[in-house]
């Protein structure tokens, strides 16, 4: 999933830089200004009101918005763009309607293009050309409706109605000027078909925002309005947030005490963002497929789901996936095409996602065990564990299991890594000290962070070069077998003969080393 890094590579989510998202790539979209008005020039104000139908479902969110500045050095005409898919959300471009511009001279007549379809459900574009000079400021309003139940199963970029109010991305309804030289925008919320106590809430904060960056910075960015329950308390402050919609089969508010307690201890763990910023959580319960998933943006995630099943009634949510999308935030993403470097983001993640719990002392060691051999069954069994990267994103969004065969071999290979780290430094060492040491010097802009400069800096910590390891497992598809340690010394890897669907396979399972207590085990003989 290529990360097109929201401040500075921080957030590895689905975030794709195509047109629309490069363009909010370059103004650190994650950065949230003081709720004031932005000035009059080079601004972008749009107001959000959903609309509901007769059955009292949200069917479409309403948008008025005013352009003000001009076009960028160098373009002659307006240009707007929006998605016809983004990341398996089919047709929305076709479902904005009512599209009007108006400047001073009256209205604005458009010709349009489209991109040419990407296989795999990855995004392309249509683009609307303005026929005429425009005069700024400028309006824009249109309709744009909810995705409709049916279509590919994929992560919960669509907007969606549900318990009476609607979520989703930026991305699931926006058509965006392209071109202009806007470099603030502020959102706000038309609430009143919702009545009193509705919220409106995006990953950059509730009611009216002021978010840096171009208009297309919005589309980077999770919403959600209506009767949403809320942890904290409204009139609770807090750096972490979490607003859902719909009926869970867990206790919301405790599962997000769960996941505040978590994520402030994620906080001192990476701690190179100090203090850790401002987090937003969604939760949304869908009665109709596609139920989405689990995806982060930029100091937020979304958590969609379908209607409880009768098993799950009084049991946790699901906490590693907690885990995983808040860890997106720390780790981010290597520069670089998007099917060759996904392994360092989902898998550097996927590692710490089962790691990283257990060292806080939120998974007990039988669990710890159990989730491992479950990473191992996935990996060893997996159709794409020997398809190359650019197999595995011809396939894209079409095959779950495929797709996430990067996320397995990555977590297995930075286990290793830690391994490899510490016998190099006789267990003064470890892969923390060195990520660490790298994020923070990515995060001060004083290193691009690509699969050569990764490479580098690995291969100046072993001591011994790292690329060609590096492309030929990640990129070519070459198998994995850590070292016996690589998941601490409380545990120890052997040989394995697995079994799946009637076939057999030669991997690794992982058991208990008697006498080795859990906080030993990944302690060093230096000081983290």
């Amino acid at each position: 999933m290529a990360a097109c890094g929201v401040r500075s590579l921080r957030v590895a989510g689905l975030v794709f830089c195509t047109l629309m998202a490069a363009a909010a790539c370059q103004a650190a979209p994650g950065e949230t200004a003081p709720a004031a008005p932005a000035g009059p020039e080079a601004s972008y104000e749009i107001t959000l009101r959903p609309e509901l139908g007769e059955d009292g479902m949200v069917e479409a969110i309403a948008v008025t918005s005013r352009l003000h500045g001009d076009l960028k050095d160098g373009e002659t005409r307006l240009k707007l763009s929006a998605p016809v898919v983004y990341v398996n959300v089919m047709g929305i471009a076709d479902r904005i309607l009512d599209l009007r511009v108006t400047d001073e001279a009256g209205p604005v007549a458009f010709t349009l293009e489209q991109d040419d379809p990407v296989p795999g459900g990855f995004p392309y574009f249509r683009h609307w050309t303005a026929t005429r000079d425009v005069e700024f400021p400028l309006d824009i309003s249109y309709r744009a409706l909810v995705q409709p139940e049916g279509g590919p199963s994929g992560p919960a970029f669509g907007i969606r109605p549900s318990k009476g109010g609607v979520s989703g991305s930026g991305a699931g309804y926006m058509i965006v000027p392209v071109n202009a030289e806007a470099s603030q925008s502020v959102l706000e919320w038309d609430l009143t078909e919702f009545g009193p106590g509705a919220v409106g809430v995006t990953t950059f904060g509730e009611g009216r925002v002021t978010v840096n960056g171009p208009p297309a910075a919005l589309m980077q960015g999770w919403l959600m309005a209506g009767q949403a329950g809320q942890y904290p308390p409204a009139e609770e402050e807090s750096h972490f947030r979490a607003y859902w919609l719909g009926d869970f089969p867990f206790d919301v508010a405790a599962e997000m005490a769960y996941a505040k307690d978590l994520y402030d201890f994620f906080g001192e763990f990476f701690a190179y963002l100090d203090p850790a910023p401002d987090y937003r959580v969604f939760l949304r319960q869908l009665d109709t497929e596609p139920y989405g998933g689990a995806t982060a943006l930029a100091n937020s995630f979304m958590l969609s789901r379908g209607p409880a099943l009768p098993e799950e009634m009084g049991g946790h949510s699901p906490r590693s996936t907690l885990a995983h999308e808040m860890i997106h935030m720390w780790v981010g993403g290597l520069s670089g095409e998007h099917v060759l470097t996904n392994w360092f983001s989902e898998g550097l993640t996927t590692y710490y996602e089962h790691t990283a719990p257990f060292r806080a002392g939120r998974v007990p060691m039988e669990e710890y065990v159990s989730e491992l051999n479950a990473l191992s069954e996935r990996y060893y069994t997996n159709p794409a564990r020997e398809m190359s990267a650019i197999e595995i994103g011809q396939v894209g969004f079409n095959d779950g299991r495929i797709r996430h065969a990067p996320y397995e071999r990555g977590a297995l290979y930075f286990a290793d890594l830690d391994s490899r780290i510490r016998a190099a430094s006789g267990g003064a060492r470890t892969l923390d000290m060195l990520l660490r040491e790298v994020f923070t010097l990515r995060e001060r802009g004083d290193v691009e962070l690509t699969i050569e400069a990764w490479s580098d800096f690995v291969s100046a910590e072993l001591g011994a070069e790292e690329e060609a390891y590096v492309r030929a497992l990640h990129i070519d598809g070459q198998m994995i077998y850590p070292a016996s340690d690589a998941f601490g010394a409380c545990v120890r890897g052997v040989p394995a003969t697995l079994e799946a669907e009637g076939d057999t396979f030669e991997g690794m399972q992982w058991e208990r080393v008697e006498g080795v207590a859990p906080e030993a085990c990944f302690a060093s003989m230096a000081a983290d």
